[in-house]
């Protein structure tokens, strides 16, 4: 491979690769480089130090393609075996800050996810510019897959706010809001699960994935109670009612299905062969109406629930996200084109068009009171409309990369933004940046404000399969933002430890372990203690295996018992010096 520079006309060779280098890529900070090869392997490279760190293993074939996802949290590979690979390339570490600490050692180069169905070989991969979706080409099977990308995607609270719920690969988690605590694990899908949602009593559960059927969940056990069939490809998102016992499910199939989850009964099957690749389905806050959209094609449409006749087609373009107002007779939608479009969802009229944002918006809401909209961009920047004037209030700045997600806090004093990069909380009134949650590995996915006993929370899933739950104190002068817990898959729990030089932590890792006492810097002391620790597992060594303890004959046993006898006491001494010491040690440490 060569690097040259176009103003110097300068190049630096980089070598590494058993054969033939078919693509190159940088990643979006271009801080490195990911490579493919005839010899099957991604390698990714440093730009500081123009050496390869990783070696990616596992295709069995020539590599045609690898790039980078759009935050640069992952690599895609594909090549002549007929799959394409998914690989994580950063991973942080995990704990909860009331005493237990679950840590899990960084890694790059994990091998996410295969995806196979290619008939041949795969030529070309890229992600969606939100990187939730890959698409995959073939030359020799003639085909075009696109690919639904899910580590751990969605997090929804209880009705009660004392719950939340996880989807990711596999299965669905329940966790403790104030503990952390895995309540339950719902393991029945057999593909990714896309969704999950609380019925409004919050005593049922819902799941959808890429197996296609539904499953509904008893939210005090781990029954699956129902399973809801007729989708034919995969179902990508599900909604509850508010008001009556019904779930809407939406699939690639290009249909929407209205269910009533007592009966098992598919009510309405709504086609709209318009729509297909990243569906979404919500309930009008009434329950009235439903509305359909695609972030990648489609149209717009608002939905009678009782008919199951389309009152109304809003757009025949996508649309990024749509919101119903709190009383539920307008619909916002967030538009590729760089407007929010306010409706009436009784007549399908556009009220109002926002304009002020410089790149597709991605997000949208409306405030509890339904004078204010929020939208986020890819322009990395949120804006606050005042409805009834039509004006900008805010232009609010911050982000370094497009805003994912935006949302109010129940009182409406707080906007909460996500990000790749971060999740913000911003004073409603000035327009300031109250808080930032940084330094999340992987990207977030997900966000959800709770509001449990009285206690406001922000809950966090991000693509290194992170769960994490935030503690908001916001008060006139002053808004603190504190991890209540955080957990992940495979973490492992350590009580009372202290890690001494640690390696490769992050700076928001670094200052939250040292923060809890678990982590800190070189401790002479310390250090003379394991010294003594290692020579104290020497003895013990000795003490199983003498080194003396060979094979004599009958006549000399008496003398050999002895012999070990003195030595075994001796070393016996030693240990219990020993634990003395490095009791004495530690005690002088602290």
């Amino acid at each position: 491979m060569r690097l040259w520079n176009i103003e110097t006309e300068t190049c630096h060779v980089l070598r590494g690769h058993n054969d033939r280098v078919w693509s190159v890529a940088y990643s979006p900070d271009g801080s490195q480089v990911a490579s493919a090869s005839d010899d099957k392997t991604v390698r990714l490279w440093s730009m500081a130090t123009k050496k390869c760190h990783h070696i990616l293993t596992g295709h069995t074939s020539t590599l045609r393609l690898a790039l980078y996802s759009p935050n640069g949290d992952r690599v895609a590979s594909c090549g002549d075996d007929s799959s394409v690979r998914l690989w994580d390339i950063e991973r942080g570490f995990a704990y909860s800050p009331q005493g237990d600490l679950i840590v899990m050692p960084e890694q790059t180069g994990i091998c996410r996810q295969t995806l196979t169905g290619h008939s041949n070989i795969v030529t070309s991969v890229v992600f969606s510019p939100e990187g939730d979706h890959v698409a995959s080409s073939s030359l020799r099977d003639m085909t075009v897959r696109l690919w639904v990308m899910v580590v751990v995607s969605k997090v929804k609270c209880s009705p009660k706010g004392d719950r939340i719920a996880t989807s990711s690969n596999s299965t669905a988690r329940l966790w403790d809001v104030e503990t952390g605590t895995c309540l339950r694990t719902l393991r029945d899908h057999t593909s990714a699960v896309l969704s999950v949602v609380y019925s409004p009593q919050g005593d049922q559960i819902a799941t959808c994935s890429s197996d296609c059927p539904i499953r509904l969940w008893s939210a005090t056990t781990e029954e699956c109670t129902y399973i809801l069939i007729g989708h034919s490809i995969f179902v990508e998102n599900i909604a509850y009612s508010a008001h009556r016992d019904m779930l809407a499910s939406v699939s690639y199939d290009e249909t929407v299905r209205i269910w009533d989850v007592k009966s098992e009964e598919c009510r309405h099957t709504l086609a709209d062969p318009t729509v297909f690749g990243g569906v979404r389905v919500a309930y009008s806050p009434n329950g009235s109406q439903l509305v359909s959209y695609s972030t990648l094609s489609g149209s717009l449409r608002i939905w009678n629930t009782e008919t199951g006749v389309c009152n109304h087609i809003l757009t025949s373009d996508r649309s990024m996200d749509v919101a119903y107002s709190p009383q539920g007779d307008q619909v916002a939608s967030a538009n590729p084109d760089n407007t929010i479009r306010a409706w009436d969802a009784g007549t399908g009229e556009c009220r109002h068009i926002l304009i002020g944002h410089k790149d597709r918006v991605s997000c949208v809401t409306y405030s509890p009171s339904a004078r204010q909209i929020a939208s986020g961009s890819w322009d990395r920047s949120l804006r606050v409309w005042d409805l009834e004037a039509r004006t900008c209030l805010w232009t609010l700045a911050g982000h370094s990369r497009g805003i994912t997600q935006v949302m109010y806090s129940s009182r409406g004093d707080l906007i909460v933004s996500a990000s790749y990069d971060s999740v913000r909380l911003w004073d409603v009134t000035s327009g300031q940046c109250r808080a930032a949650i940084q330094g999340l590995q992987g990207g977030i996915n997900d966000i959800e404000w709770i509001e449990a006993s009285g206690v406001n929370y922000v809950a966090t899933c991000c693509g290194d399969e992170a769960v994490g739950m935030w503690k908001v104190e916001n008060h006139e002068d002053s808004c603190h933002v504190s991890l209540q817990w955080m957990a992940t898959n495979g973490g492992l729990n350590v009580r009372g430890a202290t890690i001494q030089d640690a390696q490769g932590l992050s700076h928001l890792n670094k200052q939250l372990l040292e923060q809890r006492g678990a982590a800190g810097g070189p401790a002479h002391c310390l250090r003379e203690a394991g010294q003594k620790l290692v020579t104290m597992a020497s003895v013990v060594s000795e003490l199983k295996n003498p080194s003396d303890r060979t094979e004599q004959d009958p006549g000399s046993t008496i003398g050999v018992s002895v012999k070990l006898s003195e030595q075994w006491s001796e070393q016996a001494r030693s240990y219990q010096g020993l634990v003395a010491s490095i009791d004495k040690t530690i005690q002088g440490c602290k």
